[in-house]
């Protein structure tokens, strides 16, 4: 009964605790092993730098409707200019 109770203990930590660095992870735009992932610019940012050029200052709402500024930038790619939102200092 204890082997049992100890068990489901570890599984629990470890599934949370996994879950909790996933989410982490992708917050922050870092895939598992620290690199810096590639998302697709969403559409309310690429529409924020449509007529304007790299560097120009931008906004747009995100999908969480939270406000977001930025400078207008690139893709990885080079194929399409989008508002790159401007990194939070801590």
């Amino acid at each position: 009964m204890i082997k049992k109770n100890l068990i489901g203990a570890i599984l629990a930590v470890l599934f949370l605790g996994g879950t909790s660095f996933a989410q982490e992870s992708s917050e922050q735009g870092q895939g598992a092993g620290g690199e810096h992932s590639h998302r697709a610019p969403s559409q309310a940012a690429i529409d924020a730098c449509s007529g304007k050029a790299v560097g120009d200052t931008c906004e747009y709402t995100n999908s969480k409707g939270e406000d977001k500024t930025g400078a207008c930038a690139n893709t990885s790619d080079g194929q399409t200019i989008f508002c790159k939102r401007a990194r939070k200092t801590s």
